[in-house]
């Protein structure tokens, strides 16, 4: 958004620790979220092609073991959110990717959250659309103080801010998201010559996780390159939030950032990278 201020944290992942993720079959991580039912649990998944199968991973990339998720699909699951609902700890998995903007109906599957044991069990499943057309999609959070699912757009300059009530039980419909307005504060869209001379590289600036407090007071924006904490105060909206500037984190030199996740304090950032073996940082946030 043109005039605003970026709020820019020097060096503040420099005394990131980082490990590897040592579960080999996890290297195109791309969806992570820090379970409500074990907050020293983390639950993560990889990219097209990993199928519908998520990965238990301890806080320094330790492997726990992975299940298959039975009555889901994975076209391209994009990011991952924790969240509580009436029946105890939940996860959300967005299968929102869309590199060529084509998909009708991308879809979210609310998963029970069993923790270190068992197998998380499809709860409810939500085709959705958008209002002005197709988008792709790898940033999705649960606003648990409105009870909302919040979506982030990747390829649009500025980004855009999408809302969707979040379901207490199976919908019986298909919905269509509410746009709330632009994420301020990420870098520009790239000329045409920038584009030309580095065709990819502007995708680094482009929005690859969300997470919001468990609070609801919040959120964490995450490119290939930096993390963007925004703040609201009771009684603000997201989308007035998101319009201001944010907190800009530089994040570790990882491969190809894909993946976070606040801790359940909120005090810290997970970032994970694709690639084998992947890497999982953590990050302390400025409070």
């Amino acid at each position: 958004m043109r005039g605003t201020v970026l709020l820019f944290v020097c060096g503040a992942a420099l005394g990131a620790e980082t490990a590897e993720l040592a579960n080999p079959d996890l290297d195109e991580l791309s969806g992570l979220a820090v379970s409500r039912a074990d907050a020293t649990l983390l639950w993560g998944h990889n990219d097209t092609g990993g199928g519908p199968r998520l990965f238990r991973i301890g806080l320094n990339g330790e492997d726990l073991g992975s299940v298959r998720i039975a009555g889901v699909e994975a076209n391209d699951w994009e990011d991952l959110a924790a969240f509580e609902d009436g029946g105890g700890p939940a996860l959300l998995v967005a299968d929102t990717g869309d590199n060529f903007q084509l998909r009708s109906w991308p879809v979210l599957y609310a998963l029970r959250d069993p923790g270190r044991r068992g197998r998380p069990e499809l709860l409810w499943r939500l085709a959705f659309r958008f209002p002005d057309g197709a988008h792709d999609v790898e940033a999705v959070a649960v606003d648990p103080r409105e009870r909302a699912i919040l979506l982030v757009t990747k390829r649009d300059a500025p980004p855009r801010l999408y809302r969707l009530p979040l379901p207490e039980s199976p919908p019986a419909t298909r919905v269509t998201a509410e746009f709330l307005g632009e994420v301020a504060g990420l870098p520009p869209r790239p000329t045409l010559r920038q584009r030309l001379a580095e065709p990819f590289a502007w995708l680094l600036h482009s929005p690859v996780a969300l997470d919001v407090s468990r609070d609801g007071l919040a959120a964490v924006l995450v490119t290939g390159h930096h993390a963007y904490v925004y703040r609201r105060e009771a009684g603000t909206s997201w989308a007035q939030a998101m319009a201001r500037a944010p907190l800009a984190i530089p994040l570790p030199p990882l491969k190809q950032i894909e993946a976070a996740a606040l801790s359940a304090d909120g005090r810290e950032l997970f970032v994970g990278s694709e690639g084998r073996p992947g890497r999982l940082a953590r990050i302390a946030l400025p409070q």
